[in-house]
């Protein structure tokens, strides 16, 4: 499922709109699957429902998801154009993520050093789960 970094400079709900993203153009979640609800997510991830709310909107302004009335929250059709598009998501991801690391001081060897590390960190979790 999903999780929140409380200690994190990302608000809660770019945190989670992120998540389900990932998990949209990762395959994880197809389409027309159904979200949590905005309560049992809130519940989840001890978050305030409204904060679940502004994601699942901002979700559907961005055309990932549709809201079905009295239904809930749906994967959007043609979400496999975006799983197709993951390439361009991660050369957008990685980007962001190298602008935001030379804007700390950090050269292109710490990068990469940095990055191999997080990268069998999360290798080594996946084995354990």
């Amino acid at each position: 499922m999903y999780s929140i970094d409380s200690r994190s400079v990302i608000p809660v709900y770019e945190q989670l709109k992120r998540q389900i993203v990932l998990s949209i153009v990762s395959g994880r979640l197809d389409e027309g699957e159904k979200l949590p609800s905005i309560r049992e997510l809130a519940a989840a991830l001890r978050i305030n429902p409204n904060t679940v709310a502004k994601t699942y909107r901002q979700l559907e302004t961005d055309g990932y998801v549709t809201s079905r009335k009295g239904l809930g929250v749906f994967v959007s059709a043609g979400v496999r154009e975006l799983q197709s598009n993951r390439i361009e998501i991660f050369e957008e991801l990685t980007d962001e993520y190298i602008s935001k690391a030379a804007g700390l001081g950090l050269n292109a060897d710490e990068i990469i050093k940095g990055l191999a590390g997080r990268l069998k960190g999360e290798i080594e979790h996946d084995k354990n789960e």
